[in-house]
């Protein structure tokens, strides 16, 4: 992806995103195969299609996982490439729509923009709930918390009653307090529906159940 000179003069003169500026060069680098941010337009595309695409994705990624991959915390050990290759691509994907989230925001020209790039990235956080893909809600939630997009305070102060309530009831939803207790509450409630659920706090769950190595977060999972 290239980034044009216009989007470069305009962070320069953008206070509110000064310092934001080299994690979305780096989401940028790698969603660079992916398209081109000059023809693709993200408020195009519905909240909706969007969650059916992601977790078209993420599902076959998901299902591809092997139980043994999840003994023994193969998934966190340095072979894990040939011990764990599923759970890792699983985090790859992750890691990708969390740096496209990024990227699709902090690349925003003005003010008004990113306002309505941010409520409509909530609203897909929304509809991979309702089609219970707590993969690719997690992804979402997690990019709109992290330090770049979270500094944004005029965004945020600009953001709609509505959208902020919306977000606010997520992040509740997906907090990893108690080893993600309402995560993990909510999905029991879910009993026989299908999920994609966020593999995570099954990990971690995991771990405290057999006693094994001290879990370690999602996000720091990397596949690198």
């Amino acid at each position: 992806m290239e980034m044009t000179g216009d989007v470069q003069s305009d962070r320069e003169s953008d206070p509110e995103l000064e310092g934001s500026w080299p994690v979305a060069e780096k989401a940028a680098c790698a969603l660079s195969k992916s398209f081109d941010a000059v023809v693709f337009d993200v408020l195009m595309v519905t909240p909706e299609q969007f969650a059916t695409q992601i977790t078209q994705l993420d599902l076959p990624v998901f299902r591809a996982i092997q139980p043994e991959e999840l003994s023994g915390c193969s998934w966190n050990k340095k072979e894990k490439r040939t011990l764990a290759p599923n759970v890792v691509a699983f985090t790859r994907r992750f890691n990708q729509v969390s740096f496209w989230v990024v990227q699709e925001i902090l690349t925003k020209q003005t003010l008004k923009i990113r306002v309505k790039v941010l409520g409509h990235f909530i609203k897909i956080a929304k509809k991979l709930q309702n089609v219970h893909n707590l993969h690719g809600l997690m992804a979402v939630i997690s990019a709109l918390q992290s330090t770049p997009v979270f500094r944004l305070s005029h965004t945020w102060a600009v953001l709609s009653r509505k959208d902020k309530v919306v977000f606010e009831k997520l992040q509740i939803l997906m907090s990893k307090d108690h080893n993600y207790k309402q995560l993990r509450d909510y999905t029991n409630r879910l009993k026989i529906t299908p999920c994609i659920p966020y593999l995570a706090a099954v990990l971690v769950r995991l771990v405290t159940v057999t006693g094994s190595r001290r879990p370690t977060s999602w996000v720091s999972i990397r596949d690198g």
